[in-house]
């Protein structure tokens, strides 16, 4: 029997020698870091050796839902990868809606943990009875990702969940990511690499295991209020994204300054006008659709499932997200609507991340505009803005690993590598390996916390790393509480603070808390297996409510909060432990506005030191050494991080090989 949310225990599989061990986990680390991801951040922390190569057999790969999934909250869909990133060197992180997160807990067990490498090609087959361990064979470099899910759900039935790896994870592309239904990605972080470094081709689940809720009718009473609400005060965007999902936002991004544009050099108004970015905008993609698409426990379905006749790659095809949409298109001024369809739809069959593929090739195309490159390097390639013939044999030539495209694959660090360019003045759009995604830290509303994201979380050049929104549950919360003039013992360490902009002073404390409290939240929001959608809608999520009464728990937003401080700080230790300087980790010098663009809404000259002294807020209200980033001793002792006070200040660190 499942207990409060959690099947208290994990699948270990030893993929070199095909064996499999259950462990079962105390109930306390489940109260100290809920479940799923924040488990993962322990498990991994504890039992990964330090200082492995990126696609050494040994390094820990976890597949894990949430502490809501499979009970009666909404937006309770999403499962996570986590591990070293293969492609950062860095703690690492993927997640992703779908299918898969229901199977994992239906299958008996909260996460599963795969380490080693299998002698051949193989998937995983896994249900509450028993794994078996298949060949692969037949379906290594034959089968893309999707084609895999087809097969494997005729094997097994249509209530097998599965994930799967493409030509990209195959071939080992360090941007390459982990498939599910039909072509939602685990993208970020490279865990198709690290998935095909292990010679998995495949993860199958099922199961009829059913999880225990504390006070189900509780959960449901704060999701039916939460539903109410969502149709009578669904807001603007909320609006936009149930007719057209994110691609709907696509124009107003560009004009506004919150998209980048022809590789963060151009401005939106001027280099793709509206008359341009009207042509991939909203109804222009909504057009092609057959179907909605609802991730597992949305309420909402803001995907879309499309068909564009006479194109047989696109007979059933997912709808571009907007970083796709702005990645392939605003940024490469492409207003062409086909050939972003075909280019996503290449990228999801074979793995690859659309964010670190898309600004890949706007690194590219910005070099071949300076001279960098040039046809005789592109193998005949014109990589001129908006040519969209150009972009999609590009994108072939990176899943196939052929041609010019193979200097790619693996993203734009290593593409400077294999064209014995320097790292420093090409304008290669990453920290620490990982692509920026589309949205701009130049940004005058609340550009600051998406920046400093990027360069302080510890799965670096994610726009998915923090929650700023955090500030009105405080504010709501402490209203609540001012009410009954009863404080929680840590509530008052939380400050409320309206959302910074760019201009305003960074060096208080205050905006070190707004920073850390935003960066908390998300990492709840991950370990619950929750989607971040269902937070920007209007109504506030009751998620607070939904972990009390799934647990069993009387936490506080405090408590969550510090929750929160808990799994960054562990997952931000492991960094420390891996010896990566995470003090000087940050954005090309061109997403921190230096210089500055001379026209559009991002164009003015902020203090450049804003960066430097945010980051140095952050790192304080964290409890972390303003200069090195370290946890200081004092905090890992306030959040009962023994396990990593050991590593880190009592054990001598050397390379493990």
């Amino acid at each position: 029997m499942s207990k409060n949310g959690h099947n208290g225990k994990i699948l270990w599989i030893d993929l070199s020698t095909q064996s499999i061990r259950e462990q079962v986990l105390p109930e306390s680390d489940y109260k100290k870091f809920l479940g799923g991801y924040g488990m993962a951040s322990k498990i991994i922390f504890e039992n990964q050796p330090a200082r492995l190569p990126h696609l050494h057999p040994d390094n820990i790969m976890a597949i894990t839902s949430g502490l809501l999934t499979n009970g009666r909250a909404a937006f309770n869909g999403r499962w996570m990868i986590a591990g070293r990133s293969p492609l950062t060197g860095t703690w690492g992180d993927a997640n992703c809606g779908g299918d898969f997160a229901p199977a994992i807990k239906s299958s008996g067990y909260d996460g599963f943990y795969f380490t080693g490498k299998a002698k051949e090609p193989v998937y995983v087959y896994i249900n509450n009875e028993g794994v078996t361990f298949n060949s692969a064979m037949e379906l290594w470099g034959v089968k893309d990702a999707v084609e895999t899910e087809a097969y494997l759900k005729q094997v097994y039935g249509d209530e097998c969940k599965v994930v799967a790896i493409g030509s990209g994870g195959e071939n080992l592309s360090l941007i390459s990511g982990v498939v599910n239904a039909k072509g939602r990605l685990a993208g970020r972080s490279g865990f198709g690499a690290l998935m095909g470094s292990k010679n998995l081709k495949a993860v199958c689940a099922m199961g009829t295991v059913e999880v225990n809720v504390h006070n189900a009718d509780a959960v449901w009473q704060s999701t039916s209020k939460l539903l109410v609400d969502l149709v009578e005060n669904l807001n603007d965007f909320g609006k936009v994204m149930k007719n057209c999902g994110t691609a709907g936002t696509l124009t107003d991004s560009a004009q506004s300054g919150d998209s980048p544009v022809k590789n963060w050099q151009g401005v939106g108004s001027e280099d793709f006008p509206p008359e341009m970015s009207n042509k991939i905008n909203a109804f222009e993609v909504t057009k092609f659709e057959v179907g909605k698409y609802a991730c597992y426990g949305c309420p909402f379905g803001c995907g879309g499932l499309c068909h564009i006749p006479g194109k047989d790659l696109l007979k059933e095809t997912h709808r571009p997200e907007y970083e796709t949409l702005c990645g392939f298109g605003a940024q490469l001024l492409n207003d062409d609507m086909e050939s972003i369809f075909v280019v996503n739809e290449l990228c999801n069959r074979a793995g690859i991340d659309t964010i670190s593929c898309a600004t890949t090739v706007n690194w590219a195309f910005e070099a071949y505009d300076r001279g960098y490159l040039t046809k005789e390097i592109t193998g005949g390639l014109e990589l001129t803005w908006g040519n969209a013939k150009a972009l999609v044999q590009l994108v072939e030539q990176m899943v196939s690993n052929t041609g010019f495209g193979s200097k790619l694959k693996d993203g734009l660090k290593q593409a400077l590598i294999n064209l014995n360019l320097p790292q420093s003045g090409f304008a290669a759009m990453h920290v620490h390996g990982q692509e920026l995604p589309m949205h701009d830290s130049r940004f005058k509303d609340g550009g600051i916390g998406l920046g400093i994201g990027y360069e302080v979380e510890p799965t670096p050049g994610r726009h998915t790393s923090t929650f700023s929104g955090i500030d009105e549950y405080i504010e709501a919360e402490q209203k609540i509480e001012a009410q009954h003039k009863t404080l929680n013992k840590f509530f008052g360490k939380l400050k409320f603070q309206a959302k910074y902009k760019l201009a305003d002073q960074a060096d208080s404390s205050d905006l070190g808390e707004s920073l850390k409290n935003a960066s908390c939240a998300e990492d709840i929001i991950n370990a619950l297996g929750l989607c971040n959608f269902g937070f920007y809608l209007g109504p506030m999520v009751p998620f607070v409510d939904w972990i009390n009464a799934t647990a069993g728990t009387y936490l506080s937003l405090a408590d969550c909060l510090l929750i929160g401080q808990r799994i960054k700080t562990v997952r931000h230790s492991f960094n420390i432990r891996e010896g990566i300087d995470v003090a000087s980790t940050r954005m090309p010098e061109r997403a921190r506005g230096n210089p500055a663009l001379k026209s559009g809404p991002n164009a003015y000259s902020p203090n450049v030191l804003i960066w430097d002294d945010a980051k140095s807020a952050y790192f304080k209200s964290m409890g972390w050494d303003a200069s090195t980033a370290k946890p200081l001793a004092e905090t890992l002792d306030y959040l009962e991080l023994d396990f990593v006070k050991h590593q880190l200040y009592e054990q001598k660190q050397t390379a493990t090989i």
